[in-house]
């Protein structure tokens, strides 16, 4: 999306501090650069502060001469104002120092002041246990573990290689998050072993509950064996961890040689219940890349969704054996090929306590 440079914020600054630049509600901002003039007779110490919404910190302090200028400029696309976010700052005195705030900003909500409203829109009421990657780690999720072999295993951040054919061995899994060419998604590359790793947090499950992820995958039309497998998946933990058996999983791009959607059960004693499938989309590119799994009380409903916002009712599950209270992200990589090991991705993560399905 193409975002217009514009003026965000211009006044004079206050002798006490005070709010200088605040997004609308909303909106994430942009802002590329800060011009301060000193119009005073006399030396102003200009005192700029960042609010990240819970805590305030200091940024800038600078002394402009009479009739002097400063101009702060920050590089590429300039330092991020999250929505909750805001400059704060203040002179000593009162109306001498004008400045004015550069770049540009988006919006994050769905339809307000006309604005179509998009199922990757972050809600107007965020979840607690929402991720909508966009930090610089996995934070809140607990671990990754190869569940295959039962073995923890590790992150290893801004290591992903697209072009990488070694990366074939081992329980390290490589994350970029929030890079400036992919924000607010965390890309994620898996060993070529055909294992599925998990990456899984602990949550409170309610009597009903909505989770939504949008994902992602590399895919190579001519190869087969379960290229670049993902899943979202509700779990039983064992000890703390997921493991092979006690789980509601949705994946996409299973089954050889295709690209579909497949749901299916895994239960306590790691007995497959029979799958359902859609049919193969691999012509038509990824046509799915939404997931949610529905709980109503003890029923389970699983659903995929098109980009275009197309729903597709997968399963429904009732009476299991297990109680899930964990939400894990599934990857699995069968082989190397050119270009290299495959690279899924997660957009985010959304949990909704509701019994209605009005995606």
């Amino acid at each position: 999306m193409q975002l217009e440079r514009k003026s965000l914020a211009f006044g004079q600054l206050p002798a006490t501090k005070g709010d200088l630049y605040v997004p609308d509600n909303w909106r994430k901002g942009y802002v590329q650069n800060i011009i301060f003039h000193n119009t005073n007779t006399s030396a102003e110490e200009v005192v700029l502060n960042y609010h990240d919404g819970s805590s305030e910190h200091p940024i800038l302090k600078q002394t402009l001469a009479a009739n002097d200028s400063f101009v702060l400029d920050l590089a590429g696309e300039g330092d991020v104002v999250q929505n909750g976010g805001k400059y704060t700052g203040n002179a000593d005195t009162a109306d001498k120092v004008t400045y004015k705030f550069s770049g540009t900003d988006e919006i994050l909500s769905g339809a307000t002041a006309g604005v179509p409203s998009n199922l990757w829109h972050p809600p107007t009421t965020p979840h607690a246990e929402d991720d909508e990657f966009e930090g610089t780690a996995l934070s809140g999720w607990t671990g990754v573990k190869n569940i295959t072999d039962g073995v923890v295993g590790s992150f290893s951040y801004g290591a992903v290689d697209a072009y990488d054919t070694t990366f074939n061995s081992g329980n390290v899994v490589r994350v970029n998050v929030n890079e400036a060419v992919r924000r607010s998604w965390a890309n994620v590359q898996v060993p070529a072993t055909n294992k599925l790793y998990s990456i899984y947090k602990a949550i409170t499950i309610p009597t009903n509950l909505l989770v939504v992820a949008r994902m992602k995958f590399n895919m190579r039309p001519a190869m087969g064996d379960n290229d670049s497998t993902l899943t979202l998946e509700l779990v039983e933990a064992t000890a703390g961890e997921p493991a092979y058996n006690s789980r509601i999983y949705l994946c996409l791009n299973e089954s050889d040689a295709t690209t579909h959607a497949q749901s299916q059960v895994q239960n306590s004693g790691g007995s497959f219940g029979s799958a359902t499938n859609t049919t193969n989309v691999a012509a038509q590119g990824q046509a799915l890349e939404y997931m949610a799994t529905h709980k109503i009380g003890t029923t389970f409903h699983t659903w995929v969704g098109t980009a275009g916002g197309n729903w597709i009712h997968m399963a429904t599950y009732s009476g299991l054996d297990f109680t899930p209270d964990m939400v894990a992200l599934g990857f699995t990589n069968n082989n190397v090929s050119t270009p290299g090991v495959k690279i899924c991705g997660v957009d985010f993560v959304r949990f909704f306590e509701t019994d209605s399905f009005l995606l």
